[in-house]
């Protein structure tokens, strides 16, 4: 049974089921092969559309790919929103490397490699992965100087590369473990440098 069939249920509007079959189906070949592996051609066998109908949606395979990746990878990295910004940005750096070292950041390794050299996978990428978490990134910060946790004045964007590079460079270099001691070791880091109070972050 295709994915088109799969998606159909009574009362939804038929391109929505349309969409969701083809997010569906094209997880499951990203998640089986890679971006290697990945074809629209093959998307549409999968998902019963028809190729014209996933070009009208989606300009190629990397936009595809990126919008049914983050429909998953959205759910394992949450910002937790507690009396601590402090021990929500650990709580989310510990979620986000979790994430990473598994399938998600397998597939993530692919489509900024194919980023590199497709302008419109680039655009889908920090459009839709990139932006959205240094949005939530940045509410964090700022909710954490409001209550006093942070100084002041606070180089934000730059607190967001410092903390972020960080694991895009173990994820694409495999240089050294992104494990959770190296987590903490990052956050502790950035947190002595940024909060209002200059003790070291247990």
């Amino acid at each position: 049974m295709s994915a088109m069939a799969e998606a159909k249920s009574p009362g939804r509007p038929r391109c929505q089921e349309t969409r969701d079959a083809i997010l569906r189906a094209a997880y499951e070949l990203l998640e089986s092969g890679g971006l290697v592996a990945f074809t629209i051609e093959a998307v549409a066998e999968r998902s019963g559309a028809a190729k014209t109908t996933i070009y009208r949606w989606w300009p190629n395979k990397g936009a595809l790919a990126m919008e049914s990746f983050l429909r998953v990878a959205e759910q394992h990295s949450p910002f937790p929103q507690t009396d601590s910004a402090r021990a929500d940005l650990r709580a989310h750096l510990h979620l986000f490397a979790k994430s990473l070292r598994g399938r998600a950041g397998r597939l993530l390794t692919g489509i900024v490699a194919e980023a590199q050299k497709d302008p419109a996978t680039r655009a889908a990428f920090i459009r839709s992965y990139v932006a959205p978490r240094r949005q939530a990134a940045r509410a964090l910060l700022e909710r954490g100087i409001a209550r006093g946790e942070f100084r002041t004045g606070l180089d934000v964007e730059g607190v967001c590369d410092a903390l972020y590079g960080f694991f895009y460079m173990r994820l694409l270099l495999a240089h050294a473990p992104m494990d959770d001691a190296a987590v903490d070791r990052i956050v502790d880091l950035v947190l002595s440098g940024i909060s209002l109070e200059t003790e070291t972050v247990a």
